[in-house]
């Protein structure tokens, strides 16, 4: 069946795989062009990304840097003109009524300016929710300083009050001054912004948020099988970290429990944690940043996988490819996916704020082989129950493109 669609423009803050969204933003323009799809990438980094001039990408980029590497990120962080105006110059050369824009994150380059640009087209955007950011001011619902979740409706007067900021409360100000205009720009009762939550279990937060229930679709994760036997996680013994290395993801309290437990730990990725995470566990190896070449490697030697997020964790594609392998997964009660890892004999869920009960997980997961092996198992066997099959993944985004095109078509 023939497209409704003829372009999808992806936007992005950065055109290299630093973390999740922009691991999947470059996943789904692989495959949209292997299917033959027109695709335009816009991003706030320098574009510098062989791979999508190999693909023949078109590639528009702003030059832009990260919040914490620019000299403006202060400022342009809340409103970044160049970024606004560089989308509006794109669109005016290929706009039409059969053009797709896809918002994976903007939320360290971009910034809020670009929804302003995209709202005259909003019944053609659709904004995948990665994390928080379009609802909270902290990307997150969770209250830092007291390691809580967050029941506040955002940008209410007891949000305002809460200091939630995982380092100052100047900073909070800074971050509810970027959602409030964020919030000017991406009028859900005003225009149909299409968002696509990356699990069911994110509704309740967005709706609170705003976004209105009916322009929220779920379209889970793929997972990619990086190896295709089960690993026999039973036989290993050291366990597996793999993902940014910032406060926030809590490999620091991991590396704790790992050394009060006596257990080896490898730790892939990078981040301004890392020195916290190595004073932590000195006996910790640690690999930077993986090809998947190297991650399925690491796959082999492993035991078991941990997430142990200080804070609300939509999703967990690192966990979701391990448990693809084979490798049970232990989560914080913050992975709004443990519950679901849980109920499938997959893995557990961890208060990775208790010491000794962290530590006494990791502990008997070590020393019972057969309950490793049944999580293995089940882990090799209904993963996709989890994250989906990255044809499913691929298959679910152009139907909603379609869709798109087809109601907008209609009106």
């Amino acid at each position: 069946m023939r497209n409704s669609f003829k372009r999808v423009v992806t936007i992005n803050d950065t055109t290299i795989a630093r973390g999740g969204a922009a691991q999947l933003a470059l996943q789904l323009t692989r495959n949209l062009v292997a299917r033959g799809e027109n695709v335009t990438f816009f991003a706030g980094d320098n574009g510098e990304n062989d791979e999508l001039k190999a693909l023949g990408v078109d590639v528009a980029a702003i030059g832009g840097k990260p919040l914490l590497k620019s000299r403006r990120g202060f400022i342009d962080g809340v409103w970044n003109h160049d970024a606004a105006a560089s989308l509006k110059e794109l669109m005016a050369d290929i706009d039409g009524p059969d053009v797709v824009y896809h918002v994976h994150s903007w939320s360290q380059i971009l910034s809020p300016s670009i929804f302003s640009v995209l709202a005259p087209v909003a019944e053609r955007v659709v904004m995948t929710a990665h994390d928080f950011f379009i609802t909270c001011p902290n990307g997150n619902f969770f209250i830092y300083p007291k390691s809580t979740q967050c029941d506040l409706t955002p940008m209410s007067a007891r949000c305002v009050a809460t200091h939630c900021d995982k380092r100052r409360y100047s900073h909070k100000l800074w971050r509810l001054a970027r959602q409030a205009m964020l919030n000017r720009a991406v009028n859900f009762e005003d225009a149909p912004f299409s968002v696509l939550a990356i699990q069911a279990g994110m509704i309740p937060f967005l709706t609170r948020g705003g976004v209105p229930a009916a322009q929220i679709s779920v379209v889970t994760n793929p997972a990619m099988r990086f190896v295709h036997e089960r690993v026999a996680a039973e036989k290993n013994s050291e366990i597996l970290y793999v993902g940014r290395l910032e406060h926030e993801k809590g490999a620091d309290i991991l590396a704790a429990a790992a050394r009060a437990a006596g257990v080896r730990l490898r730790v892939i990725g990078a981040g301004d944690d890392e020195q916290t995470i190595r004073r932590a566990n000195p006996d910790a190896e640690f690999q930077g940043w993986a090809t998947q070449a190297e991650i399925a490697a690491a796959f082999q030697k492993a035991r078991f996988f941990v997430m142990p997020s200080r804070c609300t964790e939509p999703f967990g594609l690192a966990a979701a490819e391990a448990l693809r392998a084979g490798l049970p997964v232990l989560t914080s009660k913050f992975c709004l996916i443990g519950a679901d890892i849980k109920r499938e004999g997959m893995g557990d869920v961890c208060d990775v704020f208790d010491e000794e009960a962290f530590r006494s997980a990791i502990s008997n997961w070590m020393s019972d082989d057969k309950k490793v092996k049944s999580m293995s198992i089940a882990a090799f066997e209904r993963a996709t129950k989890i994250a989906q099959t990255e044809t499913g993944w691929v298959d679910a985004h152009i139907d909603h493109y379609n869709g798109l095109i087809n109601a907008a078509a209609s009106q």
